[in-house]
This record gives structure tokens, C-alpha cells and sequence, in this order.
């Protein structure tokens, strides 16, 4: 629902535009990105029997997600989440996690085979987080980089992400994290203190239309976002997730994943709802086109591009 101003306690704000978007949760999301990009992928996760979640089922499996491992639940409803979007773009959302609930180590056990082949789990907190961290450490230990997208965030213990390859995580749920106050922080600061005290080997901290900062070893560096005209921000979070992946898996480094991760955002908030907006390869090589924006050198030939005379020297 579009709304003039998000309400405050006990008010009642008048909306319209209402539908049922094509919008998913982080999980599947980031699997009908990553898919779209050509991206070999699996989904492991739970959905209620419902219309819901049959609904939530077709748009992964028509992105070309394998759901081998998705859980039909027989006593809850399939997790849903509702949005309200200011005249900036800027959305306020609430979720019921349902089936996702329900999600747990046993589930993941399930998985096994296919986390001993994957290159890379992506995993978010739109699940029990004992879940997303047994899955982090048996990703890790049967050989996969494991990153963590830590949304909704909730404080965590010191030292429980050490099984965390890159955590993903946004400035507010960083702060969460920590326990610290959302406000007036910087972000280099707090992705040298997520890594000194929750333990994630790399921080990649994203800021909206400030792009986002990567941090790794003694080193921080920003990427900058790509200016583009924003027609709705829902999604952009989880296509930067997958364009981060698409890099990482082609072998790219962590700060030029993180710039095609931005081009593949860019494209997301130029479309309306969150779905639609998440790019094919092809796609995503005509929107770079388009509008002059560089791919990295490393990226630019199996995105489908010449090399271009003016990419970056990183």
C-alpha cells in the first residue's frame, strides 16, 4: 500500500494503490535473483500449505530455483510481510514468519547433499536464528562461503558468526547487532567492531543511495551507488545480495562483487515491485549499456560484455 506518510502510535493514515505485489521474503528473494542471473540455485526453506505459498513456490520455480528442498508445513500459514511506501520509495514493512518459524537443524540436515556442492549459501534471518547459524556452520564445514544477510536483525552473542564468511548486513541491523543505538554511527566503525566482536571474517555494510563498505582485512573502502531515477526500494537489498553472489561465485573480488551488486540494485529500484525488478544476465547488460554504467573488468565476459577501454583498474 502507497501512503501519504507512515502513521504513528494509535493513528490511522489513509493509503490506496493497494494490491498484492509481487514481493517475496529475503530467502526467496535473494534464490529468484540469484537465478535469474543464471546462477545454479536451491532453495531451503519452509512454506505453509496455502495459496500463499503456492504462489510463493511458482514465482522461484519459474525464476529456475530448484525447491528439492522446501518444506510444505501442515499446521501453519506460509510466512507474509506487508509494505507501506512512503512518496520517497521508502518502505516500512512488517512480517508474520509463519512457516519460517518452523524451519530448524533438522531441515538443514535434510540439505546436506546440496550444501556439499554449493560454492555459496546465502542465508537470512527471516528464520529461528539458531537455524541460519547451524546452517552457516555446516555450510562452512562442508566447504561453502557462507554469507549471512542478518535481517530482521536481533542482538547475538559475541564470537556466534565466526562460521560467517561475509556477513550482509544493512547500518540499522549492523547497530542491532551490536546493541548500539541506529544513530549517528559510522559505518567503518561498526564493521571493524561486528568483526572484532561477532566474528564474520568480512563486513559489507549497505547504505542505500550511499552505496555501501566493504571491509576486509585492515582495509575499508566505499563503493559508491549508481545514480539512477527510483521508482520503489523493496528488493533492492536482496538484488545487491545476489549481484554480490553472481561476483563471488565467478571468482571476483569482494569489493568488485559489491560493484556489480550495486549495478544489479540499480536496476531493481528503476521497477516497480521487488520481483520484476531483479535483472537477468541479459538484463542487467543492457541496463549497464544503457545508461554507461562500467562492469567490472573481471565480470564484464560472462556478463555477456567487451572489455570496455575505461574499467576500473581494481
Amino acid at each position: 500500500m502507497r501512503v501519504s506518510r507512515f502513521p504513528g502510535p494509535d493513528e490511522t493514515v489513509l493509503g490506496w494503490d493497494y494490491k498484492e505485489a509481487l514481493d517475496g521474503g529475503k530467502g526467496s528473494h535473494q534464490a529468484i535473483a540469484c537465478a535469474r542471473l543464471g546462477l545454479p540455485t536451491y532453495f531451503v526453506g519452509r512454506v505453509g500449505e496455502d495459496r500463499l505459498g503456492k504462489v510463493g513456490a511458482d514465482w522461484m520455480t519459474e525464476a529456475g530455483v530448484d525447491l528439492t528442498y522446501l518444506v510444505h508445513s501442515k499446521h501453519t500459514a506460509t510466512g507474509c510481510g506487508f509494505v507501506m511506501i512512503n512518496p520517497d520509495g521508502v518502505p516500512a514493512i512488517t512480517t508474520a514468519m509463519g512457516a519460517n518459524a518452523e524451519l530448524c537443524a533438522t531441515d538443514i540436515d535434510r540439505a546436506r547433499p546440496i550444501l556439499a556442492q554449493a560454492r555459496l549459501a546465502l542465508i537470512t534471518f527471516e528464520i529461528p536464528v539458531t537455524t541460519a547459524l547451524y546452517a552457516a556452520q555446516l555450510a562452512k564445514q562442508l566447504g561453502a562461503f557462507t554469507v549471512l544477510t542478518p535481517g530482521p536483525a536481533e542482538y547475538v552473542a559475541p564470537n556466534s558468526l565466526s562460521e560467517v564468511d561475509l556477513l550482509l548486513p544493512n547500518g540499522g541491523e549492523a547497530c542491532t547487532l551490536l546493541g548500539k543505538p541506529s544513530v549517528g554511527q559510522d559505518p567503518a566503525h561498526l564493521a571493524s567492531e561486528l568483526r572484532a566482536q561477532l566474528g564474520p571474517k568480512r563486513v559489507v555494510i549497505t547504505l542505500g543511495e550511499k552505496g555501501v563498505l566493504v571491509s576486509e582485512g585492515a582495509c575499508a573502502r566505499a563503493v559508491p551507488a549508481l545514480e539512477v531515477d527510483v521508482v520503489d526500494t523493496p528488493g533492492a537489498g536482496d538484488a545487491f545480495a545476489a549481484g554480490l553472489a553472481f561476483g563471488l561465485y565467478y571468482g571476483a573480488s569482494i569489493v568488485d562483487a559489491a560493484s556489480f551488486g550495486c549495478l544489479t540494485a540499480a536496476r531493481a529500484v528503476t521497477i516497480r515491485e521487488s520481483i520484476p525488478g531483479f535483472g537477468t544476465l541479459a538484463e542487467i547488460a543492457e541496463f549497464a549499456t544503457t545508461n554507461g554504467f562500467i562492469v567490472p573488468s573481471c565480470l564484464q565476459a560472462v556478463v555477456g560484455l567487451s572489455p570496455h577501454p575505461a574499467a576500473d583498474p581494481d
